[in-house]
């Protein structure tokens, strides 16, 4: 098997949580080497009360551990000395934290010029919201999304949606991990490093393209909203995005005329959606999901049952494309999905190993520091593990 294409990479990963880790874990699948530099009092949060969760697990795979207390002079020297050897660094503390231990972008590259830091924040690291404090459901509210989601409620009133997943992290998490080997390839091509300022706000906005230039031209069209179509059993999303879509569907329905009713057509349609979807139903309300979307993918419809997450773990597709790696803890074993893009020159299915808090701290530490200085520092609570 190929070598993967990131062997060899150092990363020093300073986040926590979502968007950092799952950033440093997609870098991790693609063979760097990821060190990631917990607090030695209970670790990145998602570990959970006793030190290991399968959240954890998800965003951590492959990785090593160090526990540093970076509040702690001494802590701070030796995370200077990791982030020192490393070709990349990420962190996601507030900003203006990472540059009272010594470890910003300005401090670390006047000696490694070659480094590529990349910070990761709700609003950024400059601006008058840099000091605000931000999670996805702040992203969400803040970027306009969570807005763009009200406004096609068939409820006016109805108060803006309530997310139990949290988009802007994974998706801030993406963008990271692109931008990091946009940042490599400079680097390969230019000889230096970069530093990358990416946010979850503009990540978030990123995601609703025709709002944000409608809101600059009032008089344009309506986009059209899909919604969830009624069967028999439940509901599935069919997505009619062309003529040859709309034909398709007419012949499934049994309606030609569907197809010609110029209410139907793309710019009329969002105008007259519950019609729309009406005459849809009078056809799915007689089926069961499962065989709706069978019936409507045979006919050359784009629709789709709503899966739950247990469907998805025995779901065929995501089976053939071998979409999970099995773990193994000290109750059973479980899946933790793959990065979501494939190379054919090698297997980018992620490692299943998870560090205990600090398990490689001795070890990532040793070119610094003896068995002596270690057991001192751990005693006055610099280090863990």
């Amino acid at each position: 098997m190929t070598e993967k294409p990131l062997e060899g990479l150092k990363v020093v990963d300073f986040s926590a949580v979502f968007a950092g880790p799952i950033c440093t874990r997609l870098l991790a699948d693609s063979g760097a080497q990821v060190t990631k530099v917990e607090p030695p009092m209970g670790g990145d949060v998602i570990r959970g009360p006793f030190g290991m969760s399968r959240l954890f697990a998800h965003f951590n795979a492959g990785k090593t551990s160090a526990a540093i207390d970076l509040s702690k002079p001494e802590g701070a020297r030796l995370a200077r000395k990791l982030a020192a050897e490393a070709d990349v660094v990420v962190e996601n503390y507030r900003p203006g934290i990472m540059a009272k231990f010594g470890l910003d972008y300005a401090s670390l590259a006047a000696d490694c010029p070659q480094l590529v830091y990349c910070s990761i924040s709700g609003f950024g690291q400059t601006g008058p919201f840099v000091h605000r404090a931000a999670y996805a459901p702040i992203a969400h509210a803040a970027s306009g999304f969570d807005a763009t989601h009200r406004e096609v409620q068939t409820d006016p009133a109805a108060p803006p949606p309530v997310w139990s997943i949290m988009v802007a992290d994974m998706l801030t998490g993406a963008y990271a991990q692109a931008a990091i080997l946009t940042a490599l390839l400079g680097r390969s091509r230019h000889g230096r490093g970069d530093n990358i300022d990416v946010t979850m706000m503009e990540s978030m906005m990123l995601m609703i393209p025709g709002q944000m230039q409608a809101a600059q031209m009032p008089e344009m069209p309506r986009a059209g909203a899909f919604q969830p179509i009624r069967t028999k059993d439940g509901f599935i999303m069919v997505c009619i995005v062309s003529d040859k879509n709309l034909k398709c569907l007419a012949e499934a329905l049994g309606k030609p005329e569907v197809a010609a009713d110029p209410r139907f057509q793309l710019a009329q349609r969002m105008d007259n959606r519950e019609a729309f979807i009406k005459e849809i139903e009078s056809w799915t309300s007689r089926h069961a999901s499962d065989e709706a979307e069978r019936l409507l993918n045979e006919a050359g419809v784009p629709c789709s049952r709503y899966n739950s997450p247990a469907d998805l773990l025995t779901h065929p597709q995501l089976i053939e494309r071998r979409s999970f790696t099995e773990f193994e803890d000290e109750t059973s074993r479980y899946l933790v999905q793959n990065a979501p893009f494939k190379l054919a020159s090698c297997d980018l299915a992620t490692t299943p190993s998870v560090p205990a808090l600090g398990a490689d701290t001795s070890t990532l530490l040793s070119p610094w520091c003896s068995p002596e200085e270690l057991a001192q520092l751990r005693a006055a609570g610099v280090l863990g593990g």
